[in-house]
């Protein structure tokens, strides 16, 4: 499927990272989460509708190589079975150096560490840079955090994963938006879509 970039800035680059989107269930719950700890230590809570957990951050790309990032998609979405798997959230936690509040897992499902391992091996291949950092997830719930949270267990959040995207940040005079690219799904053969999720980004 072809890409659409920007028709009035054909060769402005685009902000693009592979990420898992949740549900409305999911999405819920990780807001009720981050209402929670806003309460504790205050900051600026992600909107529930631009919630996500980012598998690979890419960062500015040509619209040239956006193709490139389709056909990695492609060959890591080929693997129906390591794209679906229950990741379950069950620890909310902060980090000083940028004060973000996080939900992450005390157990990254194996699924879910070889779907990163194999992104950033055919990110590698293509000539696209990847992170060198042990991958830990985790869904941003505040920016700005007024105060850390001492990191602790919750109450776990089943997220039903079956499948990924390649997701584009849009700069807009309201703020930042999310607009899906491409999406790869457990069963869909890897059809894509274009969706735009409308909330500001987090």
């Amino acid at each position: 499927m072809a890409m659409k970039p920007d028709p009035a800035a054909p060769g402005k680059p685009s902000r693009v990272f592979f990420a898992l989107w949740p549900d409305a269930r999911v999405a819920k719950r990780l807001d009720e989460l981050g209402a929670e700890a806003h309460a504790e230590c205050a900051g600026r809570p992600t909107r529930r509708e631009t919630l996500h957990l980012t598998l690979a951050f890419i960062g500015d790309v040509s619209p040239q190589r956006l193709a490139e990032l389709i056909a990695v998609g492609n060959e890591v979405g080929n693997d129906v079975e390591a794209t679906s798997f229950t990741l379950r959230l069950d620890l909310l936690g902060s980090w000083r150096h940028n004060r973000i509040v996080w939900a992450g897992a005390q157990s990254c499902p194996a699924p879910l560490a070889g779907l990163v391992e194999r992104l950033n091996g055919a990110l590698e291949a293509a000539g696209f840079a990847v992170e060198r950092r042990p991958f830990a997830p985790h869904v941003t719930l505040l920016r700005k955090a007024q105060m850390q949270v001492s990191t602790r267990c919750v109450d776990p959040i089943d997220w039903p994963v079956d499948g990924f995207a390649l997701v584009e940040s849009v700069q807009s005079s309201a703020g930042a938006h999310y607009r899906t690219l491409r999406e790869w799904r457990a069963g869909k053969g890897g059809e894509g879509a274009d969706r735009r999720y409308a909330g500001k980004s987090g």
